[in-house]
């Protein structure tokens, strides 16, 4: 009894002192536990309960009913006679504890800190002394104060981190290092317009922390995810310097309209995900199920990579500076002929020279090649208090390539703030610029510098002998620059200035009700440059000089306005979201070129350097998409999920009557775990199993498709005294087209074994892309080229395997493994025709296709003909025949597509020492190596492989290489000569690094200073004879999008990738 006064007696002082004593609450509850009644005041009150559930008196059973009554008189009435108290720590912490609790005169004070691995301050961090319901939270600074009895031991616990016990001893201030946990269940996982717990996910969702990027510095987004989830194929088209990729999640599902996933940073729709610095990422949530993706609609058809970058927290000013230095270099030579072996070829072709004058033995993969310095430099800031938080971040990166004259410049500042701006309303910002600058090579054709590597003869030197200034040149073939004039000449450089972001209002108007609206925007200013100088080239000679200048401006708005409600009612839980979204993008984009540059200025190669200009050529064009969205959780006793998604969208690129497509997904999952039967194991602590369906849609084609086209013709006609353009019909008009469908189905189990230490992720899918968006052929008789339709249909179906293992977690030894497979199957099941034939290769000025679509067979299959090997009577090769025939038979001769592909890390750290460790690779795959075309042709007198001094030469002659055939390229057609195994093994990145310890770097106010040294693609296991394995470009004139899905895996001088030493240091103040 003296102890319940004592109570009311402390309560009553604590109230005077505080503010929010008029918050009051309206609540009807019959026959409610009481820590129901605590959840139900959280959610009408900034107030939080702590209290210990197992004490009897919560479990009892009340009535509540009052209407706006201070939150005070509904605790005092309450907890009367129940036995319980009650404390008001930090205002807004409400301490729930037994009222026949030991009296406190013997407490004493004491201080602590609590911080994370990294040293950081934790703020929210749960104190509470053991065997009692008495405790504390820390502040921003991570610091905590709380009275003790003798002999006292502390439960530290706080969310994503292992609980801790701390005995205080005679101890008056305690420092507390929390560990991260090991149940991955918990994570926050980012959605569709919304967050959800990872336990309670229905769909098939891919995370990547920044914890899990840490590991690895990459430089561009795409390194820094492939590899790292199952189902998810990262494509690199080139090793030049940030050069592009591409990503298929769950394969290709498009020929023409696009496979790319749909890129969201922020909330924000991007095309430029290249040019995001990777620093600044918080979490990479991969969306690869319909059911996930459908809330997108028609963006969501290739799956959804959403990116959230950084924000501040409630803490003091922390500032971060990371810097790293690459070294970079070529991991592999190609052999090729030297001079004199040359010069016996070309004797053998029947050409002839003056070998005395041509005499060099230039090694041009020496001359060409270098050991490239990558500088870069991240500085950032961050940190607020309860109202306002903040994340300030600017970087530099200077990035050579391992070709000469080839460079990439990006720099980048980023600021996002948050605001609570009044108790029931937030907003705030993110703001970005980049600049980049790009000095590419030309690469992946005949004239490319790669190829140019291996065909320009090592008889000549960089500059000619006979014509002071200019490049060298081969005395065989006029045109055929060495491969020094190739990177300087033309001169490439791309300049882009991009600005873009978002700001937002939220407002919690109702306890669970949120309305937010959220504005983004995008605008670039780029520009491509190419000069071509008067002197040092034939080419450029010949035109007096030449150059070309392309500008970008296109710019993207995007409004979404959504309300979100969410409810606890008992055991049901219940999360509902709507939404109206509008887009609009306008693309303004203008070539210009000029020749004659005989009178321009000295140093004047832009297009207005020029005499004689071409007229400019404008390319105009706005898009314009509005959409309706909505979502339905619904959860019962964190055991039965269900999840429903909707989202109408209207484009512009379909004709009236079919601009709005309709896009629901249904998705279920039943934690099995939570029933009673299942019972609690240590051994199996986590089971679950998901299903789904779900449909997609994708509009990306031309807005102009729907209309018929006409192209201008060149000659102009003088009618009645006018004169009149005359024009050529192009394509058809199709007043029926409309949207390209994906309909997927999605089974899938989650696993947590000995206390989720181990989990494992399974999912098996099957999608199905119907009236897929053609270009279609059409007779020439009817006087168009082509026609855009829904012809066709393809199917993907593969199986995703994902394991993540805690194996070891101790305090000073931690060792942690990842894995993961996906297996893919890709089939055509309805095309145009039958079969539509893509893809080419110009050794010598004719194309030869090398790619086919055909019903029953996958994307991806190469086109040719079989070779049977070399005949040894002709020296020439033997293609297989047609049955009855004496005409080579023709058909698919590969597949470019792997059948599985993996990626998996261990990461062992040993007190302040780490070491990580990732391999990846895929299996199963072909690939064109096509550069073979030119370097085993012999066809034409230019350096071939050092594979050709095996060559046919006398009847009788048993080899795998033909003889020589001087200005015929029969025995060089694309065939299964030139298909080549692609499989590989990479070991990608390997990184050992050191934290130093606290006690030294204390002294220079740092909290965390960590060395490390990486080496990339250390190891590569492959039997391929090309450069890079991995490097599958898309091969085509033009790299059009269906070239891109139908026909990768070609190798035609492709840009390789280099081996990558870096040193770099982090530190934290």
């Amino acid at each position: 009894m003296k102890m319940t006064i004592a109570l009311i007696l402390l309560t009553a002082f604590q109230v005077a002192a505080w503010d929010g004593r008029a918050q009051n609450v309206t609540l009807q509850m019959k026959q409610a536990e009481i820590s129901k009644v605590f959840r139900a005041i959280e959610k009408q009150s900034p107030y939080r309960f702590l209290y210990n559930y197992d004490l009897p008196a919560m479990q009892k059973k009340v009535d509540v009913d009052v209407k706006n009554t201070p939150v005070l008189t509904v605790l005092n009435d309450l907890l009367s006679g129940s036995g319980l108290g009650y404390r008001i720590m930090n205002n807004r912490l409400v301490v729930i504890m037994s009222a026949n609790a030991e009296n406190k005169a013997d407490d004493r004070k004491i201080t602590g800190t609590i911080v994370s691995e990294a040293g950081e301050p934790l703020s929210g961090v749960s104190v509470r002394i053991k065997g009692t319901d008495f405790g504390t939270t820390t502040d921003a600074k991570g610091k905590f104060t709380i009275e003790v009895p003798e002999n006292a031991v502390l439960i530290i616990s706080y969310v994503g981190f292992e609980p801790q016990e701390v005995s205080v001893g005679a101890l008056e201030t305690i420092s507390v290092k929390l560990k991260p946990s090991d149940n991955q269940m918990e994570q926050v996982v980012v959605v569709g317009y919304g967050t959800q717990k990872k336990k309670d996910l229905t769909g098939s969702v891919s995370t990547l922390s920044s914890r899990d990027l840490e590991n690895r510095p990459a430089t561009q987004f795409g390194y820094a995810i492939e590899g790292k989830a199952a189902g998810v194929q990262v494509i690199r088209s080139s090793g030049q310097p940030q050069a592009g990729f591409s990503i298929r999640i769950r394969g290709t599902s498009s020929i023409t309209a696009g496979s790319e996933p749909l890129y969201i940073v922020d909330g924000v729709i991007t095309d430029n995900i290249g040019e995001i610095n990777p620093a600044d990422i918080e979490s990479i949530s991969v969306l690869k199920d319909a059911s996930s993706a459908a809330i997108y609609g028609t963006r969501g058809s290739n799956g959804v990579v959403i990116v959230t970058t950084k924000r501040g927290k409630a803490q003091k000013l922390k500032i971060g500076f990371n810097t790293s230095l690459t070294l970079s270099k070529a991991w592999k030579k190609m052999d090729v002929l030297n001079n004199n072996q040359f010069k016996d070829l070309a004797t053998e072709m029947g050409e002839t020279t003056d070998w005395n004058k041509y005499n060099a033995n230039t090694d041009w993969q020496k001359e060409v090649f270098r050991n490239a310095l990558t500088q870069n430099y991240q500085l950032s800031a961050t940190g607020g208090n309860k109202n306002t938080s903040y994340y300030v971040s600017g970087s530099v990166l200077n990035q050579n390539g391992i070709v000469l004259n080839n460079n990439v410049k990006r720099a980048t500042l980023k600021a996002n703030v948050d605001q609570q701006v009044t108790k029931f309303l937030k907003a705030g910002a993110s703001l970005n610029y980049s600049n980049w600058k790009d000095r590419d090579v030309p690469e992946n054709y005949r004239n490319g510098v790669i190829a140019r590597l291996f065909t320009t003869i090592p008889n000549i030197g960089i500059r000619s002998l006979d014509e002071p200034g200019m490049y060298a040149r081969s005395p065989f073939i006029n045109d055929l620059e060495n491969p020094i004039s190739t990177v300087y000449q033309p001169d490439h450089l791309f300049v882009n200035n991009r600005y873009y972001g978002s700001v937002y209002a939220e407002a919690e108007l109702l306890p669970g009700l949120k309305v937010k609206s959220l504005f983004g925007f995008e605008q670039s200013s780029g520009k491509f440059t190419s000069f071509q100088d008067t002197v040092q080239t034939r080419y450029g000679r010949t035109m007096h000089g030449l150059a070309s200048e392309n500008t970008y401006k296109p710019q993207r708005w995007i409004s979404s306005n959504t309300i979100n409600y969410k409810k606890q009612v008992k055991s049901h839980s219940i999360d509902a979201l709507v939404g109206f979204e509008a887009e609009r993008v306008k693309t303004n984009n203008l070539y210009k070129s000029s020749v004659d540059f005989r009178d321009a200025k000295p140093g004047d190669n832009s297009v207005e350097g020029g005499s004689v200009k071409s007229r400019p050529i404008p390319e105009l064009g706005t898009a314009s998409k509005v959409s309706i969205l909505g979502r339905i959780n619904y959860n019962y006793k964190d055991k039965y999920y269900l999840t429903t998604n909707f989202r109408q969208d209207g484009s512009g690129n379909f004709p009236t009557g079919h601009k709005w497509g309709s896009f629901p997904s249904f998705s279920a999952g039943w934690r099995v775990s939570q029933e009673e039967f299942f019972g609690k194991s240590d051994v199996l602590s986590e089971l679950k199993i998901r299903a789904g369906w779900g449909v997609v849609g994708n509009d990306n084609i031309p807005g102009t498709a729907r209309y018929g086209l006409v192209d201008t013709l060149g000659p102009k006609y003088l009618i009645n005294g006018v004169v009149q353009t005359a024009y050529n019909p192009k394509s058809f008009e199709n007043d029926d087209l409309t949207w390209e469908k994906t309909k997927q189905v999605d089974v899938g189990l989650d696993l947590g074994l000995f206390r989720n230490r181990i989990l494992v992720t399974m999912d098996y899918y099957q999608k199905k892309t119907t009236d897929m968006l053609l270009a279609v052929p059409v007779p020439t008789s009817t006087g168009f080229s082509l026609a855009w339709d829904n012809a066709g249909s393809l199917e993907n179906k593969g199986f995703e395997f994902t394991l993540s293992s805690r194996n070891i977690v101790r305090p000073n030894f931690k060792w942690n493994t990842d894995f993961n497979i996906s297996f893919n199957r890709n089939k055509v099941l309805d095309v145009v025709g039958q079969q539509l034939i893509l893809g080419a290769v110009n050794p010598a000025g004719s194309d030869y296709n090398t790619a086919i679509v055909k019903e029953g067979k996958p994307l991806g299959s190469f086109y040719g003909k079989i070779s049977m090997g070399v005949d040894t009577t002709t020296g020439d090769i033997t293609f297989m025949k047609k049955a009855g025939s004496t005409e080579d038979s023709v058909g698919i001769i590969g597949n470019a597509n792997p059948k599985f592909t993996y990626g998996f890390s261990n990461s062992i750290s040993y007190k302040n020492f780490s070491l990580d460790v990732f391999f990846q690779g895929v299996s199963g795959n072909d690939v064109m190596n096509a550069t073979k075309i030119l370097t085993e042709s012999m066809a034409l007198p230019m350096n071939q492989s050092a594979t050709v001094l095996r060559r046919w030469k006398n009847p009788g002659d048993k080899t795998d290489i033909p003889r020589v055939t001087p200005s015929a390229w029969d025995n060089s057609l694309p065939s299964t000569r030139f298909i080549e195994k692609g499989s590989y093994l990479r070991l990608k990145a390997l990184t050992i690094g050191y934290r130093l310890p606290e006690r030294i770097i204390s002294k220079a106010k740092m909290s965390r200073c960590f060395v490390y040294l990486t080496a990339e693609n250390l190891f590569t296991f492959t039997n391929y004879s090309g450069f890079d394995p991995e490097l599958s470009a898309f091969s085509g004139k033009g790299n059009s999008k269906e070239n891109q899905n139908a026909a990768p895996g070609v190798d035609w001088g492709t840009y390789p990738q280099s081996r990558d030493f870096v040193l770099g240091l982090n530190i934290t103040f």
